[in-house]
This record gives structure tokens, sequence and C-alpha cells, in this order.
């Protein structure tokens, strides 16, 4: 029977003002069937302090699952994350990255075992996302300023060609749930991106969740279990018109080739079953 409710799993790190802007979000989800872990990358103290005094207001049940900072180990607090989960469907966001009101809602429609369904997500300008940070109602302000945000990059695309002034992906910010019903009957695959997936948590376990030798951005959180879950016969489907994101604008991160020599040798030795995962957390 297909699920009705889902655990968002949220990967944080100091951020509090963008998950500020997660939690009035979902608070506004058109679906409530949810429940929240906080996946915390090693955030400082006051920022824990914050948010215990924080998830005690909101209407939805928070955990909050943290571990010491020693530099970037995503994937294992993600692993942590998944074993602190409640509910037998998963959804994966980043902590800078505000979901629109459908958000929930169009995840669980496209729940399906042995497939991952794929959202995408609007990549701020720096100019919106100060009036993201400004806005009401967080959860349809995409609605409202999709067609400025469309102006805007058609004024700039050439003179300034930087995701700074222009914003980027504008069209993943199109929620038309009667479109999106049409193309979901012919949803051709799509590649995994790690900030907007879905996933049965018993999919994700075939493999043995995230691999934690991955410590550095990218390839690890996304295109790595991709390429295992296929393995094992789980496929991607796209959500599209709908599920949509907004991801804040920042600088990006140094993405070292570390990741992918270790991607490199996963793909060489077809290894679907991370050898550091799930597993090795448990005691």
């Amino acid at each position: 029977m297909k699920t009705t409710s889902a655990t968002l799993i949220i990967s944080f790190y100091n951020n509090k003002n963008a998950l500020e802007l997660i939690f009035q979000s979902l608070i506004e989800q058109w679906n409530h069937d949810f429940n929240v872990v906080i996946a915390d990358d090693g955030s400082k103290e006051e920022v824990k302090d914050w948010l215990s005094v924080r998830v005690e207001q909101l209407p939805f049940s928070v955990t909050h699952v943290w571990h010491e900072d020693k530099g970037f180990r995503k994937n294992r607090i993600l692993n942590k994350a998944v074993l602190a989960s409640k509910s037998d469907y998963l959804i994966f966001i980043d902590g800078d990255c505000v979901p629109q009101n459908r958000f929930v809602r169009d995840h669980l429609q496209a729940a399906e075992s042995g497939v991952v369904a794929c959202g995408r997500r609007v990549e701020l300008s720096k100019k919106y996302t100060d009036l993201l940070v400004k806005a009401n109602n967080k959860s349809t302000f995409s609605h409202k300023y999709i067609l400025s945000m469309l102006v805007d990059y058609l004024g700039n695309r050439y003179e300034k060609n930087t995701t700074e002034y222009t914003g980027k992906h504008l069209k993943n910010g199109l929620c038309l749930p009667w479109l999106q019903r049409l193309t979901s009957l012919s949803s051709k695959p799509r590649s995994i991106i790690g900030c907007n997936f879905s996933i049965y948590k018993k999919d994700l376990e075939r493999i043995n969740g995230f691999d934690m030798n991955y410590e550095a951005p990218a390839v690890g959180e996304d295109t790595d279990i991709e390429f295992r879950l296929k393995g094992v016969g789980v496929r991607t489907k796209a959500i599209k018109f709908g599920a949509a994101l907004l991801h804040m604008y920042h600088h990006e991160l140094p993405r070292p080739s570390t990741n992918k020599e270790i991607f490199q040798r996963t793909v060489q030795a077809k290894a679907f079953w991370a050898s550091n995962g799930l597993d090795q957390l448990k005691g």
C-alpha cells in the first residue's frame, strides 16, 4: 500500500536563518503528515541551543541528530538521520533550500517502491534570496515571483551571466498540478540531486545507505547513491511541475577531486553495497 506519511531529512550546518525559513515553509505545507529529522553536521553550541528551543514551538515533530564538527561529514550524518527516522518513506533536502507549499504532497504522491522520486530546484539570484527572507509567505514565493524572476533572467543573462544576478533553472519553480498528472504517466528517468529526492527506506537499505567514505561536497550524496541504487534495480523518475525547492544564493563550496576518485573505484568494482554505511553505525 502506498505511504501516506514521510520523514523529511534536512541536512544542516550552522545556517539557522535559512533553517527558520524552511520551518516557516513547512508550517504552510498542504500536507502535514510528516515529521522532520535535522541532520546536523556539527553546528556550534549556540545554534544547538537555539534549535532546542525552536523545535518545541513547531506544530510537527522534529528530531535533532548532531555529531561533532570534524570537517565535511554529510553522508555520515545523513545515515544517522535515516536511522533516527520514524517513517518508511524519506524525503531529503538541504538546509539552504526552501520547499514550496505542495512539496511534501508532491513527493508522497510520487512515492513508489523500487523508485527514487527526483525533484529539482530553482537557483535564486541574490536579489530574490533577499526577497525570500523578507516574504510573509515563504511557501508561495515561487508562485508570486516566477514571472518577475524570468524577466530579470532574460534582461540580465547576456550582460551578467552569473547565478548571482540572473538565477538559474527558473522553470523548476512552476507548480502546475494538472500538467504534473499528465507528465507523471510518461515520466522519464532523471538524475538524483542530493537536495531534493525521496525514496522508501527499505530501498536505501538495499545499498547500505550513504557511503561515509565521501568527506567532501558533491558526488557522495547523489551521483554515488544513484549508481548504486540502479545497480540493485532501483530506478529514478522525475517529478515534473511540482516538488519545487528554492535554493538560496551563496558562493559554491570547493569540490576537491577525492570524491571523483572514490566514485571511479566504486564504478570499476561495481560496489553497490557501501562498505562504510548504515550497518557500520548500528551498535
